[in-house]
Protein backbone atom coordinates (compact mmCIF):
# COMPACT_ATOMS: atom_id res chain seq x y z
CA UNK A 1 0.00 0.00 0.00
CA UNK A 2 1.46 3.32 -1.08
CA UNK A 3 1.86 6.07 1.46
CA UNK A 4 2.25 9.82 0.86
CA UNK A 5 5.71 11.35 0.75
CA UNK A 6 5.13 13.17 4.06
CA UNK A 7 4.63 9.84 5.83
CA UNK A 8 8.04 8.62 4.63
CA UNK A 9 9.72 11.83 5.78
CA UNK A 10 8.16 11.45 9.24
CA UNK A 11 9.02 7.73 9.37
CA UNK A 12 12.64 8.39 8.39
CA UNK A 13 13.00 10.96 11.17
CA UNK A 14 11.36 8.55 13.60
CA UNK A 15 13.83 5.79 12.78
CA UNK A 16 16.81 8.14 12.97
CA UNK A 17 15.70 9.21 16.44
CA UNK A 18 15.05 5.66 17.60
CA UNK A 19 18.46 4.33 16.63
CA UNK A 20 20.31 7.24 18.18
CA UNK A 21 20.83 9.45 15.14
CA UNK A 22 19.80 13.08 14.86
CA UNK A 23 16.09 13.51 15.53
CA UNK A 24 16.01 16.48 13.13
CA UNK A 25 17.88 14.90 10.25
CA UNK A 26 17.21 16.50 6.90
CA UNK A 27 15.24 13.98 4.88
CA UNK A 28 14.74 14.16 1.14
CA UNK A 29 12.12 11.96 -0.50
CA UNK A 30 10.93 12.29 -4.06
CA UNK A 31 7.44 11.14 -5.01
CA UNK A 32 8.89 8.29 -7.03
CA UNK A 33 11.09 7.19 -4.17
CA UNK A 34 8.16 7.31 -1.75
CA UNK A 35 6.28 4.90 -3.99
CA UNK A 36 9.23 2.52 -3.89
CA UNK A 37 9.68 2.98 -0.15
CA UNK A 38 13.08 4.69 -0.22
CA UNK A 39 14.11 7.79 1.71
CA UNK A 40 17.46 9.55 1.55
CA UNK A 41 18.64 11.02 4.83
CA UNK A 42 20.70 13.93 3.60
CA UNK A 43 22.19 15.18 6.85
CA UNK A 44 22.63 13.07 9.96
CA UNK A 45 24.92 13.78 12.88
CA UNK A 46 27.91 11.47 12.71
CA UNK A 47 27.14 10.18 9.21
CA UNK A 48 28.31 11.12 5.75
CA UNK A 49 25.71 12.37 3.23
CA UNK A 50 23.70 9.76 1.42
CA UNK A 51 22.62 7.45 4.22
CA UNK A 52 19.55 5.70 2.86
CA UNK A 53 16.60 4.28 4.73
CA UNK A 54 14.56 1.65 2.92
CA UNK A 55 10.95 1.02 3.96
CA UNK A 56 8.67 -1.99 3.75
CA UNK A 57 5.03 -1.99 4.98
CA UNK A 58 6.09 -2.78 8.57
CA UNK A 59 9.88 -2.73 8.59
CA UNK A 60 12.85 -0.56 7.80
CA UNK A 61 16.57 -0.99 7.30
CA UNK A 62 19.64 1.05 6.59
CA UNK A 63 20.92 0.06 3.17
CA UNK A 64 24.28 1.75 3.35
CA UNK A 65 27.62 1.32 5.09
CA UNK A 66 28.09 5.09 5.32
CA UNK A 67 26.99 5.32 8.94
CA UNK A 68 29.95 4.51 11.19
CA UNK A 69 27.89 2.34 13.57
CA UNK A 70 26.13 0.24 10.97
CA UNK A 71 27.04 -1.96 8.05
CA UNK A 72 25.09 -2.98 4.94
CA UNK A 73 21.71 -4.51 5.53
CA UNK A 74 21.56 -3.98 9.29
CA UNK A 75 17.98 -3.43 10.41
CA UNK A 76 17.41 -0.08 12.05
CA UNK A 77 15.54 -1.46 15.06
CA UNK A 78 16.14 -5.18 14.84
CA UNK A 79 18.64 -7.56 16.33
CA UNK A 80 20.76 -8.41 13.28
CA UNK A 81 24.48 -7.81 13.63
CA UNK A 82 25.65 -5.06 15.98
CA UNK A 83 23.26 -2.31 14.87
CA UNK A 84 20.90 -2.39 17.82
CA UNK A 85 23.77 -3.02 20.22
CA UNK A 86 25.55 0.10 18.95
CA UNK A 87 22.34 2.12 19.16
CA UNK A 88 21.85 0.99 22.77
CA UNK A 89 25.35 2.06 23.74
CA UNK A 90 24.88 5.41 21.99
CA UNK A 91 21.58 6.02 23.81
CA UNK A 92 22.89 5.16 27.29
CA UNK A 93 24.30 8.64 28.10
CA UNK A 94 20.80 10.09 27.56
CA UNK A 95 19.11 7.58 29.87
CA UNK A 96 18.26 10.11 32.58
CA UNK A 97 17.41 12.98 30.27
CA UNK A 98 14.15 14.79 30.94
CA UNK A 99 13.59 15.45 27.24
CA UNK A 100 10.73 13.73 25.42
CA UNK A 101 11.47 10.34 23.90
CA UNK A 102 10.12 9.08 20.62
CA UNK A 103 7.46 7.23 22.63
CA UNK A 104 6.35 10.47 24.29
CA UNK A 105 5.89 11.88 20.80
CA UNK A 106 3.84 8.86 19.75
CA UNK A 107 1.64 9.30 22.83
CA UNK A 108 1.12 12.99 22.00
CA UNK A 109 0.38 12.10 18.34
CA UNK A 110 3.36 14.13 17.09
CA UNK A 111 4.66 10.98 15.43
CA UNK A 112 2.33 8.47 13.74
CA UNK A 113 2.14 4.87 14.91
CA UNK A 114 -0.01 1.83 14.19
CA UNK A 115 -1.85 1.89 17.52
CA UNK A 116 -3.75 -1.32 18.35
CA UNK A 117 -4.80 -0.58 21.93
CA UNK A 118 -5.10 2.46 24.16
CA UNK A 119 -6.49 3.23 27.59
CA UNK A 120 -5.89 5.96 30.15
CA UNK A 121 -2.65 4.36 31.39
CA UNK A 122 -0.93 2.75 28.44
CA UNK A 123 -0.61 2.47 24.68
CA UNK A 124 0.13 -0.54 22.44
CA UNK A 125 1.38 -0.17 18.88
CA UNK A 126 3.13 -2.29 16.25
CA UNK A 127 6.92 -2.26 16.10
CA UNK A 128 8.29 -0.58 12.97
CA UNK A 129 10.81 -3.40 12.50
CA UNK A 130 8.96 -6.56 13.57
CA UNK A 131 10.96 -9.62 14.59
CA UNK A 132 7.98 -11.95 14.10
CA UNK A 133 4.62 -11.90 12.26
CA UNK A 134 3.21 -10.17 15.34
CA UNK A 135 5.40 -7.73 17.24
CA UNK A 136 4.01 -4.84 19.22
CA UNK A 137 5.10 -2.62 22.10
CA UNK A 138 3.23 -1.70 25.27
CA UNK A 139 4.28 1.54 26.96
CA UNK A 140 3.08 3.60 29.94
CA UNK A 141 1.63 6.96 28.96
CA UNK A 142 3.25 8.60 31.96
CA UNK A 143 6.92 7.69 32.10
CA UNK A 144 7.05 8.84 35.77
CA UNK A 145 10.71 7.91 36.21
CA UNK A 146 10.32 4.53 34.48
CA UNK A 147 13.08 5.08 31.99
CA UNK A 148 14.04 1.42 32.47
CA UNK A 149 12.77 -1.52 34.51
CA UNK A 150 15.68 -1.32 36.95
CA UNK A 151 14.49 2.18 37.92
CA UNK A 152 11.15 0.82 39.19
CA UNK A 153 10.20 1.39 42.82
CA UNK A 154 7.29 0.29 44.97
CA UNK A 155 5.10 3.08 43.64
CA UNK A 156 5.36 1.59 40.15
CA UNK A 157 3.76 -1.75 41.07
CA UNK A 158 0.32 -0.80 39.76
CA UNK A 159 1.48 0.41 36.35
CA UNK A 160 3.87 -2.53 35.93
CA UNK A 161 1.01 -4.95 36.58
CA UNK A 162 -1.23 -3.03 34.21
CA UNK A 163 1.38 -3.19 31.44
CA UNK A 164 1.70 -6.98 31.81
CA UNK A 165 -2.05 -7.45 31.92
CA UNK A 166 -2.44 -5.31 28.80
CA UNK A 167 0.33 -7.24 27.03
CA UNK A 168 -1.48 -10.56 27.40
CA UNK A 169 -4.88 -9.04 26.60
CA UNK A 170 -3.69 -7.51 23.34
CA UNK A 171 -1.71 -10.68 22.50
CA UNK A 172 -4.94 -12.69 22.72
CA UNK A 173 -6.76 -10.09 20.62
CA UNK A 174 -3.97 -10.49 18.03
CA UNK A 175 -4.56 -14.24 17.85
CA UNK A 176 -1.53 -15.37 19.87
CA UNK A 177 -3.43 -18.00 21.86
CA UNK A 178 -0.71 -20.60 21.22
CA UNK A 179 1.88 -18.51 23.02
CA UNK A 180 4.06 -15.43 22.74
CA UNK A 181 7.08 -13.80 24.33
CA UNK A 182 7.24 -10.65 26.46
CA UNK A 183 10.67 -9.00 26.58
CA UNK A 184 11.92 -5.91 28.39
CA UNK A 185 15.36 -4.61 27.45
CA UNK A 186 17.12 -2.89 30.37
CA UNK A 187 20.13 -0.64 29.92
CA UNK A 188 22.97 -0.91 27.39
CA UNK A 189 23.75 -4.48 28.45
CA UNK A 190 20.14 -5.41 27.76
CA UNK A 191 20.19 -3.58 24.39
CA UNK A 192 17.78 -0.82 25.43
CA UNK A 193 17.81 2.03 22.90
CA UNK A 194 14.77 4.06 24.03
CA UNK A 195 14.72 5.14 27.68
CA UNK A 196 10.99 4.96 28.21
CA UNK A 197 9.98 1.59 29.66
CA UNK A 198 8.43 -0.62 26.97
CA UNK A 199 7.38 -4.24 26.67
CA UNK A 200 8.03 -6.10 23.42
CA UNK A 201 5.35 -8.70 22.70
CA UNK A 202 6.42 -11.13 19.97
CA UNK A 203 4.59 -14.09 18.46
CA UNK A 204 2.99 -15.65 15.43
CA UNK A 205 5.88 -18.06 14.80
CA UNK A 206 7.75 -20.71 16.76
CA UNK A 207 10.17 -18.91 19.06
CA UNK A 208 13.40 -20.51 20.26
CA UNK A 209 15.60 -20.30 23.35
CA UNK A 210 17.92 -18.71 24.29
CA UNK A 211 16.79 -15.51 22.56
CA UNK A 212 20.32 -14.15 21.94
Amino acid sequence: QEQPTSMFVTSARTICSRVGLAAKAKVKVSVGEAHRGVASVASVAGARPGVRVRFAPRAASFNSSSHPLRGPGVRACGTMGGGEESAAKAAAPLADSDGPTIFDKIISKEIPADVIYEDDKCLAFRDIAPQAPTHFLVIPKDRAGLTRLSKAHEGHKEILGHLLYTAQKVAKDEGLGEGFRVAINDGPGGCQSVYHLHLHVIGGRQLTWPPG
